[in-house]
């Protein structure tokens, strides 16, 4: 054996040593300490939950004593007028045309039956 091999089983024998020592807790402690941590958890959930719950009913109160005229449209202001577009308009090229004034015109031809000039 070399020198590494020997270092290696000493490190090996000093550790089982060491966990032959060693006091492990017994199963009621453990369980003990679950259930503490999982009832700390509880409280910690329950304290988020409450504050979520106060924000929420003081945004609501808030919102309830806001005047509600500023809110809503008047039924005249969409009466008054007939213009709607799409929310895809945006999408589309800003070229604009009347298809029946802009349309190419087939020149005839001056023959009675030639039919149209291509």
């Amino acid at each position: 054996m070399d020198k590494s091999d020997r270092v290696l089983r000493d490190r090996l024998v000093r550790a089982w040593q060491h966990n032959d020592n060693y006091q492990r807790p017994s199963f009621e402690s453990s369980w003990q300490l679950a259930e503490d941590r999982h009832a700390a958890g509880r409280r910690h959930y329950r304290r988020f939950a409450s504050v979520a719950v106060l924000a929420a009913a003081l945004v609501i109160a808030v919102n309830l004593y806001s005047p509600a005229s500023d809110r809503y449209i008047e039924v005249a202001d969409l009466l008054e007028t007939t213009y709607w577009s799409a929310p895809s308009d945006v999408l589309l090229p800003d070229r604009e045309f009347d298809l029946y004034q802009d349309m190419p015109v087939l020149f005839e031809s001056t023959e009675p039956a030639g039919g149209t000039l291509l």
